[in-house]
């Protein structure tokens, strides 16, 4: 069966295979047009996904999957003025898909955004986003996550929610568990701050300058469940997602950022040294490693610098790996 890119190359698809009905739009960001699409998962929960449209009349390459991570949304990978990470690797030829996970974004929060939790996402969110994107294109596509938005695609293919044979490859930066957040290790703040989750419904996350979005009590609660003291990194049915590590093999880039204060390069090694993949690399951004600086958790992404170092380094490993 002939590949998207082998039919066609920058024509817009938006038949649905499944028969059920999507709607889409197009806007503009900046100077760059996108395609929104709107998607169904399993669990009948609506979810947009931008689609950068290319500026040139040229091949595309291959897929490539930006997952955001809390708090945030698309704008983390392409601003409204149409300028990110997302924009670059688009214009490097790259098809690239923003998905925004449940609650956030362009996807509708709903009277139930106060009971979604990170497995909703893992288990439900990922699985649909891969599925439409490959039935767009029919390649395996390349997943790239920042903070949970990797912790969540880790997690996903340690579960076998999503399919390996449709994997080209995994890009995590600043995606780790085992480490930061302490005070959630001092049980009467962690029960306290459920107790107050519970209450209110979401994280107010613009009101403490984590980012733009309010987080979902439920993401937030699961968050302390694996994080607290004698936490454990596991589904509600007791799946730990460190036991599936091994089993992934797809090829793997992790960065880490050396003034990462929120998720600490030692965190993100441990996870990394677990993979089960022949091909992975481990990259410490810092001056150590001849960087121009240490970064730290939002900077590896979003900053100059990173525009500069991180985003060719990137799209370098893709295209190595296509």
């Amino acid at each position: 069966m002939p590949t998207f890119y082998e039919t066609i190359n920058v024509m817009q698809i938006n038949i649905d295979h499944d028969d059920r009905m999507q709607r889409s739009e197009t806007q503009i960001l900046g100077d760059v047009p996108v395609d929104v699409h709107w998607i169904t998962t399993a669990d009948n929960t609506e979810l947009a996904v931008t689609r950068i449209r290319p500026r040139r009349l040229k091949p595309l390459l291959f897929p490539a999957v930006l997952v955001h991570g809390t708090y945030t949304n698309r704008h983390f990978w392409i601003s409204p003025k149409g300028i990110g990470m997302g924009a670059y690797l688009a214009e490097q030829g790259v098809d690239v898909w923003i998905p925004e996970l449940r609650g956030h974004g362009l996807s509708p929060k709903g009277e139930a955004f106060s009971g979604i939790t990170a497995q909703d996402q893992i288990y439900y969110d990922l699985p649909a986003i891969q599925d439409y994107i490959f039935q767009q294109t029919n390649v395996p596509a390349f997943w790239i996550g920042h903070s949970f938005g990797g912790l969540f695609i880790i997690a996903a293919l340690s579960a076998k929610r999503l399919d390996q044979e449709r994997v080209k490859g995994m890009v995590t930066l600043g995606s780790q568990i085992s480490l930061g957040d302490r005070y959630l290790k001092i049980p009467p703040v962690a029960w306290a701050l459920s107790g107050l989750l519970r209450v209110i419904g979401h994280l107010p996350s613009p009101t403490f300058g984590l980012g733009p979005e309010i987080e979902p009590a439920g993401v937030i609660l699961e968050t302390i469940r694996w994080k607290k003291l004698f936490g454990k990194w596991t589904d509600t049915d007791g799946f730990s997602y460190w036991e599936g590590l091994n089993n992934i093999r797809v090829p793997v880039l992790t960065y880490a950022a050396a003034r990462d204060r929120n998720d600490p390069a030692e965190g993100c090694r441990r996870i990394h040294d677990a993979y089960g993949s022949a091909d992975k690399i481990f990259m410490l951004l810092g001056r150590i490693n001849r960087f121009s600086k240490d970064y730290d958790h939002v900077g590896m992404v979003v900053s100059r610098e990173a525009q500069a170092e991180v985003w060719p380094d990137i799209a370098g490993w893709m295209m190595d790996r296509r």
